[in-house]
């Protein structure tokens, strides 16, 4: 994603884009992302966490390597589309791994999982930065690719959840997986008979209830195709998890066009030096490619450094004062930290805020990505964090129009206006959440009547 703040202007050089066509290709990606977050999350729900995880890696290094080698601008929409479609199946390792975790400590170790996001965001901008003066996008593109080879590598060792096994029926394979993981760690297997935590008599919705809920209505099971997609999009608005999944899109729409937008803002805002205004934007050079400043490159990489005080923030305070408040907060900071920028300011204050503003916003960011799967039930899980991320690439879809297009066109208050209210806006209906999940262990079934005993291993 990170590769969006260099493609847009070398292809912009290359092809002598707009600056609608040169913010269409970000868009490209989120409109992927878009269907494919709803694809993968149903095809995880379905038929397993492992094989979701699988087929977005291969999806994603094909169209990736695919797209370096674009002849025209439509061809390379067309793969950048397909590679957001791959990449739209990230909610599924969220899922995967948040069924491997304790209750006490979920929190803290989702949010640790955001650090990886921003080392390759690190990686990217030192690439960029490698790469971008003296060779073309292409490569670039091409070298970014190859690190889903690894995911490839390390598939034999991807376990299966043990819990959607269990909510499938298979037993004996949570059995098996269990078993493996307890060799493979030098650890004994739990004694104890094998079955689904229990869960109070409350729903999802109700904020005193004690557990997070597992299951699924009835009328769901066994549904396959298209029927089964429906009936399953169907429960995410049923009368326990309707205001939740509308809220959840909305958080995600907020998050994403806010995160990305300062992404892109960070190679487009004009600075001031010696009282002139310094366009951000590149000039081509005549062998096509973009003459990009250094200041660039630099502004990119602290930006995105930016991300880990957001994160250990996010860590630190996930689990000690719940995933409400921490979320809210960081939403605060970052609409204050934007707020400044819509006038021309120096290079070095303009990187403070930006700084600021990445490190909130990465915080909040990954405190939602962990949030979210807690509130849905096992075979609902990765469906609803999937159509949760969907709405969210459309504030990613929209968001170089504002970045780019607005910010080319002369609009810059009008577009750090959007960028600061939305993420203040948002920080505020963190209230309406209808339950806190810090502590809550998952359990099996939304109307089970009684906690799981202590004899049995929960999963």
């Amino acid at each position: 994603m990170i590769l969006l703040s260099f493609i847009g202007p070398a292809a912009r050089c290359e092809w002598g884009l707009s600056s609608f066509e040169e913010g269409a290709i970000s868009s490209a990606v989120f409109a992927g992302v878009f269907v494919g977050a709803y694809v993968w999350g149903f095809v995880s729900d379905m038929k397993g966490r492992r094989l979701g995880f699988l087929a977005t890696a291969l999806f994603t290094f094909f169209f990736g390597l695919l797209s370096a080698w674009s002849p025209t601008y439509l061809f390379l929409l067309l793969a950048r589309t397909f590679v957001g479609f791959g990449l739209g199946g990230s909610s599924v390792v969220f899922s995967l791994c948040m069924e491997f975790l304790p209750a006490s400590s979920r929190g803290f170790w989702l949010v640790f999982m955001e650090v990886l996001w921003t080392v390759g965001s690190v990686l990217s901008a030192l690439l960029a930065w490698l790469i971008l003066p003296n060779h073309s996008w292409r490569i670039l593109v091409a070298v970014s690719a190859l690190p889903f080879l690894l995911l490839l590598v390390f598939y034999s060792w991807v376990p299966e959840s043990p819990r959607y096994l269990m909510v499938k029926g298979d037993v004996e394979g949570a059995r098996k997986v269990i078993s493996q993981v307890a060799y493979i760690n030098g650890a004994p297997v739990p004694t104890g008979s094998l079955s689904l935590a229990k869960s109070s008599h409350q729903t999802v919705g109700k904020q005193d209830r004690s557990t997070v809920a597992d299951g699924l209505d009835d009328k769901t099971k066994g549904s396959k195709g298209i029927k089964g997609a429906w009936e399953i999009f169907l429960q995410l608005f049923s009368p326990e998890l309707k205001l939740t999944t509308i809220l959840l899109w909305t958080f995600f729409f907020a998050n994403a066009f806010t995160y990305y937008g300062l992404v892109l803002l960070t190679t487009q805002l004009p600075v001031k030096s010696h009282d002139k205004l310094i366009s951000a934007e590149a000039e081509c050079m005549p062998d096509g490619r973009p003459g990009t400043d250094v200041s660039s490159y630099k502004a990119v990489l602290i930006t995105s450094l930016a991300e880990l005080p957001g994160l250990v923030v996010a860590c630190l305070t996930v689990e000690r004062f719940g995933r409400k408040a921490s979320l809210g907060s960081l939403l605060l900071g970052t609409g204050l930290f934007v707020a400044p920028l819509w006038k021309p300011l120096s290079e070095g204050l303009t990187t403070t805020l930006m700084f600021g503003a990445r490190s909130c916003i990465m915080g909040a960011f990954s405190i939602l990505w962990a949030f979210a799967p807690e509130l849905y039930p096992t075979k609902l899980r990765s469906t609803g964090l999937g159509t949760s991320n969907s709405a969210g690439r459309v504030g990613g879809f929209l968001c170089p129009f504002v970045a780019i297009q607005m910010m080319n066109n002369g609009h810059r208050i009008l577009s750090v206006t959007l960028f600061s209210a939305v993420p203040l806006i948002t920080s505020i209906a963190t209230l309406l959440f209808p339950v806190e999940t810090k502590g809550l262990r998952l359990a099996d079934d939304i109307r089970s009547e009684k906690p799981a005993s202590e004899d049995h291993v929960g999963v």
